[in-house]
C-alpha cells in the first residue's frame, strides 16, 4: 500500500527525472519515467545491470506502448489475472534500444496492483527492474531497500509489495507461449 502524500511525491519525482525504489507485485523496483533516458542509465549503473540485458516497462494498458509493438496483442494478455506476466513483445525500430537492450523485442508487464496503477496513471509507463545490484537477490522489504540502496536513489516509497512470491510469469506475445513460470 503506497500512502496518498507518498504518491504525488513519488510521481513528482519520477515525471521530474528521478529515480525511485518502489514495491511491485512481488519484489522491490528500481523505477523511472520511460521519457527519462538519462534516468534509465542512472538505474543501470545504480544496479549494475549490463545494458544489453534491456528492461521491464510497467503499464496499465498495452495500448500505452502500442505505436513500439511490432505484432498485435493477445485478448489473453489483455484479460490476464492472478499473478502478472511480463509479455516478450516485437518492437519496432521506434522503441528506444536502452529499454530492449538493443534486441527487436521489448518486456512489457501489464500492472493491476492499484498502487502501481495510480502511480502510472500520475507519471505514464515506467521502467522497472528489481532492487538489487546485478547478481544478488531481490529485495522483499522497504529495510532491505534502504539498506542496500537507499543512498543510490532518490526515494524509496512507503509500502509493501503485493505479496506474489515468484517473480512474474515470461510469456511470448506472438504465441502466447510460456518462457518462464
Amino acid at each position: 500500500m503506497i500512502f496518498l502524500h507518498d504518491l504525488s511525491k513519488n510521481a513528482r519525482l519520477l515525471m521530474a527525472g528521478g529515480v525511485s525504489a518502489i514495491p511491485t507485485e512481488g519484489v522491490w523496483g528500481l523505477s523511472c519515467s520511460i521519457a527519462q533516458h538519462h534516468a534509465i542509465e542512472r538505474i543501470l549503473r545504480v544496479k549494475q545491470r549490463d545494458p544489453a540485458k534491456g528492461l521491464i516497462t510497467l503499464v496499465t494498458s498495452f495500448d500505452d506502448l502500442a505505436h513500439w509493438f511490432a505484432c498485435p496483442v493477445l485478448e489473453g494478455a489483455r484479460d490476464e489475472e492472478g499473478r502478472p506476466s511480463t509479455w516478450i513483445i516485437p518492437a519496432n525500430s521506434d522503441c528506444p534500444k536502452i529499454l530492449t537492450g538493443g534486441r527487436d523485442s521489448m518486456a512489457v508487464r501489464r500492472v493491476t496492483m492499484p498502487d502501481l496503477v495510480r502511480l502510472i496513471d500520475y507519471v505514464g509507463p515506467l521502467v522497472s527492474t528489481s532492487a538489487n545490484r546485478s547478481g544478488r537477490s531481490a529485495c522483499q522489504s522497504r529495510w532491505q531497500v534502504m539498506n542496500q540502496l537507499g543512498h543510490a536513489v532518490d526515494y524509496v516509497a512507503r509500502g509493501r509489495t503485493q505479496g506474489y512470491r515468484k517473480p512474474s510469469t515470461i510469456r511470448d506475445m506472438q504465441t502466447g507461449t510460456i518462457i518462464r513460470d
